[in-house]
This record gives structure tokens, C-alpha cells and sequence, in this order.
């Protein structure tokens, strides 16, 4: 699941910057439902909503840690289906953006919610992992289980 999760993401968000780089001028917005929904095609050099312009590869270091740690935690331990999901939608989205900074300079971004800043397939699958990750987290579900661990008689 983990890895399917990950490579869906990952094809998915790399095709639709592909398909939005180019079917759309820069900074132009196609009304899909206006007022409220548009494809804007822009170009983000800073992390996540913009912050930090012309900063981005600060997520770099950051984005091989985050990507590196998720893939030991997947083979240190036997995390349950869903945060197998979960944690696959963070690594694909993290992968996807990672990509566009090393290839491009900046990540490519076309959802326009005119009231939210602009974003891509991998923001909304980092955005839903994370959200998923603090639920599971609130409502005390089983998330892994180490492997090789016992369970100690009752004493």
C-alpha cells in the first residue's frame, strides 16, 4: 500500500504539472467555476503558500530527510493499511514537489481556489496525509507494531 500510494501520487501530480505547463500560459487562469475555481498556472520559488520566495531549496536537505525516515519507518516497522496510505501520500507528494525543485528551479502549481494560495496534486496529498496522520493520532488508532516485538506475558 505504501509504495502504491506513493508512486499513484507521484505519476499523478508529475502528469498534471506536465499537462498544465503545457496547456497554459503563466500566470494565466482558465475559469472552470468561476468565481470560485480556476487553473492558474504559476511558479513557485518558496515553500508551502508561497513563504519564503526565492528560498525553496531550504526543502531540499529537508525533503530527503523527511523521504528517508518514512522509508525506515516503513521497513522498521509494520504500520497498519492506513497509515501505510498515509504515509505513502506524504512521500509521493514530497517526491513530486522534490522533483520540480531539482529539475526546474521551482514547483509548478495550477489548482486556484482564488481564496487559497495556488497548488498541485502533491500539496493535496501532503496536506490530506498530514490531516490523516494527526486524526489517527487524536483518535488513538493502532499505527504500527515494531517488528520483531513480543508481546510480555501478563504477569
Amino acid at each position: 500500500m505504501f509504495w502504491r500510494a506513493a508512486i499513484a501520487v507521484f505519476l499523478l501530480d508529475q502528469l498534471t504539472k506536465l499537462w498544465a505547463t503545457a496547456s497554459l500560459n503563466l500566470d494565466q487562469s482558465l475559469p472552470i467555476v468561476p468565481p470560485y475555481f480556476y487553473l492558474t498556472l504559476t511558479h513557485n520559488t518558496g515553500i508551502a503558500f508561497g513563504m519564503l520566495e526565492g528560498r525553496g531549496w531550504l526543502t531540499i536537505p529537508l525533503t530527503l530527510c523527511v523521504a528517508g525516515g518514512l522509508i525506515w519507518y516503513h521497513y522498521r516497522h509494520r504500520p497498519s493499511r492506513g497509515v501505510q496510505l498515509l504515509t505513502g501520500l506524504l512521500l509521493g507528494g514530497a517526491l513530486g514537489n522534490f522533483v520540480d525543485r531539482i529539475r526546474l528551479g521551482y514547483v509548478v502549481d495550477m489548482f486556484d481556489f482564488v481564496v487559497w494560495p495556488v497548488f498541485n496534486v502533491a500539496d493535496m496529498a501532503i496536506t490530506c496525509s498530514l490531516l490523516g496522520l494527526m486524526a489517527l493520532q487524536f483518535w488513538g488508532a493502532r499505527g504500527t507494531e515494531p517488528v520483531g516485538a513480543t508481546e510480555e506475558p501478563p504477569r
